[in-house]
């Protein structure tokens, strides 16, 4: 009796690991209250509302999860960059424009929450003017809390000591993990890539690969596009800030071509869908590339970044014990231009935040020494003038690897087959079933449906389901040490800059 006991002693306790192993709860980030939930008057309103607004997006399971949620502060959300001003804002201009972004994400992630509520949690919610309201209602109730809680220093210093992100890493199961033991097979294995992708790479075209290439359209004129990252406004954090029309402008003017070695539809961009089963999947009949506009941090100066992401079906399983390949995959492509509008930075990703790779041009100098766990893959960019040339990125087929960064002419566009460009946020809020939206991201940010079998052997790394299609702001790319791909400083700690033009 007392073997039998003790064997199920055991088994509880490994269920248990295993419940703590797969959880990505700590991933989440929670809904939070302000300090005037109860009160009476319009300040205890507004704080109701809200508290009601984010019970009734959690019971639906609809969280935004791209940026983060600042304590006490419901109608305020925080993302990387904008945390790393915490220290920085001293003044009550600084300030106030610190609060006005992190107010301004909170409005753009509800403005998903709310399209993809259910309606039955809409007519609770504000029966008369149906989501339009209750969008009104966030704008109106955020301006009035932030005004009411930051009337002096002591207030602000509480926010700014509020204000951090939790990174994309679960300690809990490296602990459990022996993260210091199998880290270092994990390095072994990173180092070996490392290796093979110095050799493939190449700054020239693919030979003998059946392609298909897929360029921006329409055409742009690039001379005035070429001076309006110099000439834009910033505001007082000195962060650049556009128009709709320059931001446009300024995405079509470094769009990439893609150019994918083709051997089935798999190897085709396209469009991701709910299907009528809620299963993701991306319809190739209509080939898109989704934009965001970032920023980041280098030496003293704030750069504008140009993300162009895209989808394929999936990645195609070489067989069933194949731990790589799964439904949904994808690449992210960014730009980081310096403060004339030059491009200084390329830069790759696929979608789960695996394979990084930077591609510094010649105004960059690589740090003799990176002080990164899991040393960074650089390799070289194309030189190139981005108005007369597109950057290509030519990606093998299946696995999607970037094998090919070279430039191409673009007298050539006309005879590519054409993508439009289209806005992130689309993913973020798309058609589910007949009177429902749903984003394609879980509320853990990762795409349902995408993970991979790796999860069961790299979980000991911290990162949680390592494979998986993820939301933007939420990718850790390395599993040796933290690194996220939205680190506000990680030029610095890469890259000086050159005098070299």
């Amino acid at each position: 009796m007392d073997r039998l006991r003790c064997s199920n002693i055991h088994v509880i306790f490994v269920f248990f690991l295993l419940a703590l192993l797969l959880a990505g709860c700590a991933t989440i980030p929670v809904p939070t209250r302000s300090v005037r939930v109860g009160e009476t008057g319009p300040l205890g309103i507004c704080a109701d509302f809200f508290a009601s607004l984010d019970q009734r997006v959690e019971k639906a399971g609809v969280l935004d999860s791209g940026v983060f949620r600042v304590k006490n502060y419901p109608y305020l959300r925080v993302n990387r960059f904008l945390a790393s001003f915490g220290d920085e804002v001293d003044d009550p201009a600084t300030f106030a424009a610190w609060a006005d972004r992190m107010q301004a994400q909170d409005q753009d992630a509800r403005k998903y929450e709310i399209a993809n509520l259910p309606d039955s949690a809409v007519v609770i919610l504000d029966s008369v003017n149906d989501r339009a309201g209750l969008y009104s209602k966030v704008a109106a109730c955020g301006d009035l809390l932030k005004a009411a809680d930051f009337q002096n220093v002591k207030k602000q210093e509480e926010l700014r000591k509020s204000v951090s992100v939790s990174d994309d890493y679960i300690t809990l199961r490296r602990v459990l993990g022996f993260y210091p033991f199998t880290s270092l097979f994990v390095s072994h294995g990173v180092s070996k890539w490392h290796a093979e992708a110095h050799k493939s790479f190449s700054l020239n075209p693919p030979v003998d690969w059946r392609t298909i290439r897929y360029a921006p359209a329409p055409k742009i004129d690039m001379s005035s596009v070429r001076q309006i990252v110099a000439q834009s406004k910033r505001d007082a954090l000195g962060i650049p800030v556009y128009s709709p029309e320059e931001r446009e402008a300024l995405l079509r003017m470094y769009a990439p071509v893609w150019e994918i070695q083709i051997q089935g539809n798999d190897d085709r961009i396209g469009t991701p869908t709910w299907t009528g089963t809620g299963v993701l999947d991306v319809n190739t009949d209509e080939p898109l590339t989704y934009t965001l506009l970032s920023f980041t941090r280098f030496a003293e100066q704030i750069l504008t970044q140009l993300n162009y992401i895209i989808w394929f079906p999936s990645r195609p399983k070489e067989g069933a014990i194949d731990i790589f390949g799964g439904l949904l995959d994808g690449l992210n492509y960014r730009v980081t231009l310096d403060n004339k509008g030059e491009p200084i930075l390329y830069e790759t990703i696929h979608n789960c935040g695996c394979y990084y790779k930077a591609y510094p041009t010649n105004r960059l100098q690589v740090r003799e020494k990176i002080d990164y766990a899991e040393p960074p893959l650089i390799l070289k960019a194309p030189d190139l003038d981005p108005a007369k040339d597109f950057v290509t990125v030519a990606m093998e087929s299946r696995t999607h690897y970037v094998q090919h960064l070279y430039p191409l002419a673009r007298e050539l566009q006309s005879s590519m087959e054409a993508y439009s460009l289209v806005d992130y946020g689309q993913l973020r809020s798309l058609p589910y079933s007949r009177d429902d939206r749903r984003s394609i991201f879980s509320q853990d940010s990762i795409a349902p449906g995408s993970e991979r079998l790796e999860r069961f052997i790299l979980w000991p790394t911290g990162v949680l389901s390592p494979g998986a299609m993820r939301q933007w702001g939420r990718h850790a790319v390395a599993f040796v040490g933290r690194r996220h791909f939205d680190d506000a400083f990680f030029m610095n700690r890469m890259f000086t800059e050159t005098d070299s033009r």
